[in-house]
């Protein structure tokens, strides 16, 4: 299962995570649940989350393929990957190939990459401005919202 996952900080403000809509609004009251876990945001706790990225590619293709944003993540992973494909066929034809070898798999490796982190932002919006599919997503485990408490990585000074 592939998971990452990107930190955000909300600093000036604390919000609640509504059980009854499934949004993040701001809130002056500082607990809430969302699906059964117990989240207490503070103005400097920051909030986190993960999203797996073959489930949520999974709900992309059946909830929003005609979405003008996601045709268009498709249409650049498309024409790119094609792009890749050439250029690693013609590498195939004019250098040795070790050379066209370690050159392919690398460019492979960040074009999987870069579509994943393009995929798992978009889902994060879809998320973000629709209720029904931030509902559809936390339901299905694609996407964890959760309170980051670790204060191992470098904090602003306040």
């Amino acid at each position: 299962m592939t998971l990452y996952g990107i930190y955000h900080k909300y600093d000036s403000y604390r919000l609640e995570v509504c059980s009854s809509l499934k949004l993040l609004r701001p809130s002056n009251r500082p607990t809430n649940m969302l699906r059964r876990n117990l989240i207490t945001i503070s103005p400097k706790s920051p909030l986190g989350y993960l999203v797996n990225t073959p489930k949520a590619l999974r709900i992309l293709l059946t909830h929003k393929l005609r979405d003008v944003r996601f045709q268009l993540l498709l249409t650049r992973s498309v024409c790119l990957l094609l792009l890749i494909i050439g250029f690693g066929v013609c590498g195939f034809f004019l250098v040795p190939t070790f050379w066209a070898v370690s050159a392919v798999a690398p460019v492979m490796f960040l074009f999987a990459l870069f579509l994943s982190i393009g995929a798992g932002d978009l889902f994060l919006q879809f998320a973000l401005e629709d209720e029904r599919f931030f509902d559809v997503a936390t339901r299905s485990h694609a996407l964890s919202v959760f309170q980051d408490d670790d204060q191992s990585l470098p904090q602003p000074p306040r």
